[in-house]
């Protein structure tokens, strides 16, 4: 009797290491074994309301708690250190500084590629630039130098916003210039909890500041003519409102 034997010989799978989570914009229908490579988008929109309606530019149709009415001609501001922030306890940082001004749209947005994570559950940035950022040879290629230059003489640096309009009348004009102030870091940090997951989605976070808060709570802060750089205290009111409620965040999917 013959007997024949037969061995299977099992042909290995091959390893394909790559992206496998299909929401990624790197995705890879190849991958076999995740490798971490997965990357994520994300837009940051900054829009501007008073009283929750959008910004009307030049227009005296706005009126602040001191029962003052105004027009707004000009809005201009700093956000540093634009962060997310995971569960987990790491952060990633968007932006170390972007300049925003009404005068160009292309200032509303930035588009973020390449994020590592697609979860997050809070954002953070600081309006103005606090002490260390804050110093005049930072930022000299930046298009926000030099007329965002804070003086020499009250220790250089930059503003951290210049909001200017018109008040009561058409011939009255005032400036809420705010920044460091004698020495004084009147920058502010908000931290907002958001419910992010941007993996298979067109995500954007809208970032919008209520331009009336500036002038109503806590403080009510009334117009003048005088230029408010050199005064302390009104700087300290302002900074008192934007950490109260002039930001907001929010987000859609597109």
């Amino acid at each position: 009797t013959i007997s024949l034997a037969f061995t299977a010989c099992e042909q290995k799978e091959e390893i394909i290491e790559g992206c496998t989570d299909t929401g990624a914009v790197n995705y890879n229908t190849n991958a076999t074994d995740d490798n971490g490579s997965c990357k994520y988008n994300l837009t940051l929109n900054f829009t501007h309301t008073v009283d929750g309606n959008l910004l009307q530019k030049d227009q005296m149709v706005y009126s602040n708690a001191a029962n003052q009415n105004y027009s707004i001609q000009t809005l201009r501001y700093l956000l540093s250190d634009i962060t997310l922030h995971s569960a987990n306890g790491t952060s990633t940082l968007l932006d170390e500084v972007h300049f925003i001004t009404i005068s160009d749209s292309s200032t509303f947005n930035i588009d973020i590629q390449d994020l590592n994570n697609p979860n997050y559950n809070a954002i953070s940035f600081t309006m103005g630039l606090d002490s260390l950022k804050n110093i005049t040879d930072n930022y000299l290629n930046e298009s926000f130098f030099p007329s965002f230059s804070w003086p020499d003489f009250m220790g250089g640096g930059y503003h951290y916003m210049q909001l200017e309009g018109d008040y009561t009348t058409a011939f009255q004009g005032y400036a809420t210039h705010t920044g460091g102030t004698g020495g004084i870091d009147f920058s502010f940090t908000n931290n907002f909890p958001i419910s992010l997951n941007i993996a298979n989605t067109n995500t954007t976070v809208i970032i919008n500041m209520e331009i009336n808060n500036w002038y109503s709570n806590p403080n009510i802060v009334n117009l003048t003519t005088d230029g408010i750089m050199d005064n302390a205290n009104k700087q300290a009111l302002l900074q008192a409102n934007g950490i109260a409620d002039v930001f907001s965040v929010s987000h859609h999917i597109n």
